[in-house]
């Protein structure tokens, strides 16, 4: 039987009442006086009082006991503890929202161990090499890619990164430990190996972690380097026979003259020999400019970054090639190379130039994020295809049919040696967006 903790109260307070008077009546019967019977009757009403309060005082005891007892599972992580006798209306809410709770957290608990339970498959699949490091450097998750890239064939949860790494390539060590990102390549069982390393610091239950991901690009690499040899040689062969073939030709032409000449003392075939060798000559110097082109990529010298002022630098590059400065300059200085990243300038507002854009509608903006300084050439060509994009970049790789391949090369060379990249997009309504940063601080030694 149910009833509220009022009423028994009550229905206690009542009784005692009743004994009481009940006890005054059987001593005013046998005449006992009532000087000891009331204080008899008092003694007796309130102990039975009290009896029957505590009874019902106990029922509400054993509720909260219950309830704390299923709290205190819940810290556990047992969503289990059920309360399913209710004995107390006045605790009936609170026991139906407990048992709320307790299902909705066992069901939200199943929903998170499958997502979990798919995460982990997911990750362990992936081609990319996982660890999960916390504050200590102890090893919190790695996937079994990462225990293969370490070489290592026991788990290594609970493993000290230091540890972790023992059995690994001293190159893979020596990145891992210097707690960078980066690429490395080197050579293992006679074989190139290149891989991407990327540290992100993250926060996992309130506590920092650092999340290591690895990507094997040895084979990507392998046939990048394939295409791009091809492309050099392709190139290199085209450009060679366009210059050895008339330059072959002429020859022959000049020997047979000559020897024309010396038979039938023909001056008139003597005097086509001059523009015969400045055919020649031209050739010659054309093909020597072609492979220095090449061979300044080869040779591209080390940046000397000194602290050196923006407004000089755009003044030279709009001599050459006019464009529209599209906001004020956020800074006066930053640190560069002036003589490379000058020559990175021309090169990007040129090729807007030669991209069928309008000279008004090429511009240059510079913007400053956080201690760099984001350099942006805009203009509204005919933009670049994405599978084109994707490979502007890359060296001897070109989208003019009489390019060399090695113009953006170099400008990612030099972008990439000032601590940044180049990086190329389409915009929207038409055209090409490029853009590269560079230093606000001086470079650490």
């Amino acid at each position: 039987m149910t009833i509220s903790l009022q009423a028994a109260v009550s229905a206690c307070l009542f009784v005692s009442l009743l004994v009481f008077a009940a006890i005054l009546w059987l001593a005013a019967s046998f005449a006992i006086p009532l000087t000891l019977a009331i204080p008899v009757g008092l003694l007796v009403a309130t102990v039975f009082g009290i009896v029957g309060i505590s009874y019902f005082f106990s029922r509400q005891r054993r509720i909260i006991d219950c309830l704390t007892d299923g709290i205190r599972s819940f810290k556990d992580q047992d969503f289990s503890v059920q309360i399913t006798h209710f004995e107390s209306i006045e605790m009936s809410d609170l026991i139906l929202e407990y048992n709320r709770l307790s299902t909705t957290l066992k069901k939200q608990r199943h929903a998170t161990s499958q997502r979990e339970l798919l995460l982990d498959t997911i990750l362990q699949v992936s081609p990319v090499s996982i660890i999960l490091l916390n504050q200590f450097d102890q090893v919190v998750y790695a996937n079994d890619k990462a225990g293969k890239l370490l070489n290592n064939k026991k788990s290594l949860s609970g493993l000290v990164l230091h540890h972790a790494i023992a059995n690994a390539d001293p190159k893979l060590q020596t990145i891992l430990l210097q707690k960078e990102s980066g690429f490395v390549a080197f050579q293992a069982n006679d074989e190139k190996q290149s891989y991407y390393f990327s540290r992100q610091s993250i926060t996992l239950n309130h506590q920092p972690h650092v999340l290591l991901m690895c990507q094997n690009l040895s084979s990507e690499m392998s046939r990048q380097e394939v295409g791009l040899w091809k492309n050099a040689i392709r190139l290199i062969s085209h450009e060679l026979n366009n210059s050895l073939a008339p330059i072959s030709s002429l020859t022959n032409s000049a020997n047979t003259i000559v020897e024309r000449s010396a038979e039938e003392q023909n001056h008139a075939l003597i005097q086509m020999l001059p523009e015969m060798l400045a055919t020649i000559n031209r050739r010659t110097e054309n093909l020597s400019e072609f492979v220095a082109k090449y061979s300044e990529f080869a040779r591209l010298p080390a940046p000397n970054i000194t602290e050196q002022p923006l407004q000089p630098l755009l003044d030279i590059v709009n001599k050459l090639y006019d464009f529209t400065l599209l906001a004020p300059l956020p800074v006066e200085r930053a640190f560069f190379d002036p003589i490379q990243v000058e020559q990175v300038m021309i090169n990007l507002v040129k090729n807007a130039h030669e991209s069928g854009s309008k000279i008004e509608e090429i511009g240059v903006k510079l913007l400053v994020d956080y201690q760099r300084l984001i350099v942006v050439v805009v203009d509204r060509g005919v933009g670049m295809e994405e599978e084109k994009l994707a490979n502007a970049v890359l060296p001897f790789f070109s989208t003019k049919p009489s390019g060399t391949g090695v113009g953006l090369s170099i400008c990612n060379e030099v972008a990439i040696a000032h601590g940044g990249q180049l990086k190329l997009f389409n915009r929207e309504k038409g055209g090409l967006m490029v853009q590269f940063d560079l230093p606000l601080v001086a470079p650490k030694a």
